[in-house]
């Protein structure tokens, strides 16, 4: 085994650990944050029976805001841990500039819109397919959006979770550690569907987990045309900011199988044409990479 082989070999584990790290973070705060909230429940309770003071401390462990604030402190920790690792492991003798990463600013914009629509729209049939064949992966995924305070109107904490922070996480793991990982060791495009596996299995639910790779195949592809996680965090960000304030004024359709399958055709045109445009505006489309048997 030579030098080459030895160095690359290190970099196999970190195709797993961010994925693994990130679960632990976020079982570590919830577990804090909400034995923290059934102490404050319990020094603030004021009712007078036993029955009261175990639905007041379930209702404050359980409450928006205690699980908006889960949200928010896994996301602001996680962003400093997996930024510290990021940077440390593959960033050393690179720029996070995105001078140089567009050689045609429109295409690369309109490569982004054009990505970010149609992938709602793949998201959004995906879903209803999944959902009329397998009913309790619906409820299954109901229930996970309600606990998550994801369904209906937003808190500020939530909002600022879903529309920023967690795309931020999700991207600095899946984008950048893992997929960069796995590039070491693997040729991109194999590196491209594990890093996408990992990160439909970090949703922990198959509707969510199924749509989710679906677009982690798109944003790993896109990361490896532009080689900076600027550009798939804009993506991430403009695909959760329609998914969750303009999905309402997106033209649907498909109540029959023929029109169901002409709009299911409409979203791959449009999510292919954004990847076209977003090919054309890469300042360098590498189709092979240095890696080396292991």
């Amino acid at each position: 085994m030579n030098q080459n082989n030895t160095d690359k070999r290190k970099y196999i584990p970190w195709i797993f650990i961010p994925c693994v790290l990130a679960f632990v973070i976020q079982i570590v705060i919830t577990i804090i944050v909400m034995e923290g909230g059934a102490v404050y429940a319990l020094g603030s309770f004021k009712g007078n029976t036993f029955d009261e003071l175990i639905s007041y401390v379930y209702d404050t462990a359980f409450s928006t805001a205690t699980n908006g604030l889960i949200y928010l402190l896994y996301s602001v920790i996680g962003i400093i841990v997996f930024f510290s690792i990021y940077h440390s492991m593959f960033m050393k003798d690179s720029t996070y500039s995105l001078r140089g990463k567009s050689k045609n600013l429109p295409a690369t914009l309109a490569g982004v819109v054009l990505f970010c629509v149609g992938m709602q729209y793949v998201s959004m049939y995906l879903v209803s397919a999944l959902s009329s064949a397998f009913p309790a992966w619906l409820e299954e995924y109901e229930q996970l959006l309600e606990s998550a305070g994801l369904e209906g109107e937003l808190s500020p904490l939530m909002a600022l979770y879903a529309l920023l922070l967690g795309p931020i996480v999700e991207e600095i793991v899946f984008r950048g550690i893992t997929l960069s990982a796995a590039k070491k060791v693997m040729p991109y495009y194999l590196a491209i569907v594990v890093q996408a596996l990992l990160f439909g299995a970090f949703h922990m639910n198959v509707i969510q987990s199924s749509y989710a790779f679906v677009l982690g195949l798109g944003l790993g592809y896109i990361m490896h045309l532009y080689d900076n996680i600027f550009i798939t965090l804009l993506i991430h960000v403009g695909y959760n900011i329609i998914g969750t304030v303009g999905a309402t004024y997106l033209p649907t359709g498909g109540d029959t199988l023929i029109s169901f399958f002409f709009w299911v055709l409409f979203a791959l045109i449009i999510s292919y044409a954004g990847i076209i445009l977003l090919k054309k505006g890469a300042a360098s489309v590498k189709e092979e990479e240095n890696y080396a048997d292991i």
